[in-house]
């Protein structure tokens, strides 16, 4: 060890360090979509049962209620007070609907109890109305709910793959007086000038403009109007190089560390412990201690990692040392923590 320079056992402890090299070239649908093409959010109050004693309690008026009125629907009287059951549970049915989506189609929804139920697994989700933000029922959801083995410590939490039943389309519109909108997922100056000159490229004379960092509107030539789907795809066939990000990512809760190509480390000192760093300048000379070790100004991200890679710091450490770095003003990129 003592071969090592003692700056190595300084800064990171990588569980998995995770490069972001130079972003290859990519087609235009893996990094944007087109404005109005999306999914819609639906969501319903429904009804298990068949729990077996797992159920809400039979106390409780939220399923006293959902009871009552479930037997009105089938001309069944009872008054909520009288009615006794640990079998059922009111439970929040959720899903996505996905664009373009038919009457007839089957999505999988999402189902998990609102009411102090220990259980959904194995019950049976009855008829249960999903609505949109406007009020209208897009879908019916039912079937027998599955608890996977992941959620096995939390049984409250289930899936009904292919329970809903779509009964009525949401109208998609994606093309607004001849103009489609490209919209970035990750919005940037250079990335977005990158696809309005690829569209040029491959559409000579097309209109077009790039309105901010995440959309580019195009519009439709006269030749296409009559075959649009024809013209999005040969648009989102397009190769772009998407600019790459100069970030940081850490997750503290796994270790994981992503290092954008373009994050490089200017002239900063760190010390820990019994162990210090210079980058950009040294003060270095034959009798000085060699636990002092120099990197030189705007290390590179390659450099910077073949120095980290041999480091032995825990989680805590790295994002301490790294906030610290930032705050100094010599991590030239964004650093995020997730």
């Amino acid at each position: 060890m003592n071969s090592i320079p003692k700056l190595l056992m300084v800064i990171l402890l990588l569980f998995v360090t995770v490069l972001a090299f130079s972003l290859p070239s990519v087609r235009i649908k893996d990094i944007a979509y087109i404005s109005g093409i999306r999914e819609n959010q639906l969501l319903g109050i429904g009804l298990v049962t068949g729990l077996s004693g797992k159920g809400d309690s039979q106390g409780s008026g939220l399923l006293k209620g959902a009871l009552s009125n479930l037997l009105a629907n089938f001309s069944i009287e009872v008054d909520a007070k009288d009615l006794r059951s640990k079998n059922c549970a009111v439970v929040m049915v959720s899903m996505e609907l996905p664009s373009f989506a038919r009457p007839g189609d089957r999505i999988d929804v999402t189902v998990s109890s609102i009411g102090d139920a220990r259980s959904v697994e194995g019950g049976i989700l009855l008829q249960t109305n999903m609505k949109a933000a406007n009020g209208n029922v897009y879908v019916v959801a039912q079937g027998k709910v599955l608890v996977p083995p992941a959620n096995s410590q939390s049984k409250t939490v289930g899936s009904i793959p292919g329970g809903g039943i779509v009964e009525r389309e949401i109208l998609t519109s994606y093309i607004t007086n001849d103009y489609i909108k490209i919209v970035l997922r990750n919005p940037d100056f250079v990335t977005v000038t990158a696809v309005a000159q690829a569209i040029t490229e491959a559409f000579p004379g097309i209109e077009l403009k790039s309105v901010d960092s995440a959309m580019v509107e195009v519009k439709l030539p006269e030749g296409q109007r009559n075959n649009p789907v024809s013209f999005i795809a040969s648009l989102e066939s397009l190769n772009v190089v998407p600019d790459a990000a100069g970030k940081v990512v850490i997750d503290a809760a796994t270790g994981v560390i992503i290092i954008g190509e373009n994050v490089k480390i200017g002239k900063v000192a760190v010390s820990y412990k019994q162990v210090s760093a210079t980058v950009g300048f040294s003060f270095l000379t034959e009798d000085l201690n060699p636990e002092n070790f120099v990197i030189e100004d705007t290390t590179s991200v390659n450099d910077l990692v073949d120095l980290l890679k041999k480091v032995g710091l825990k989680t805590d450490v790295i994002i301490g040392i790294l906030q610290a770095i930032e705050k100094a003003g010599a991590l030239f990129g964004d650093l995020v923590i997730m």
